[in-house]
């Protein structure tokens, strides 16, 4: 599996809408969300496991997936980040 954001903009007028249908897909789902909403940056993002970024939209409302992106993310260790000025 890999790791992806998935970054999900909508408009204020859309908004309530995409709360509702991820709310209706469970509130795990809802959960795995962070909101700019009530900033007026009407986007979500969410970590998801996916085997493709394909996988990892599905978790954005279907109405939304056009709009939608998912960016596949690693974290770095300690000892990679050394690694990496070894090798440089």
């Amino acid at each position: 599996m890999t790791k992806y954001i998935v970054e999900s903009p909508h408009t204020s007028e859309e908004c309530l809408q995409a709360l509702d249908e991820l709310l209706e897909k469970g509130e795990d789902t809802l959960k795995k969300f962070a909101f700019g909403c009530k900033s007026g940056e009407h986007t979500g993002w969410a970590y998801q496991d996916a085997d493709s970024e394909k996988e990892a939209l599905e978790l954005v409302p279907e109405f939304l997936r056009d709009k939608a992106c998912a960016h596949e993310v690693s974290m770095f260790t300690p000892e990679e980040i050394k690694a990496a000025h070894e090798e440089a």
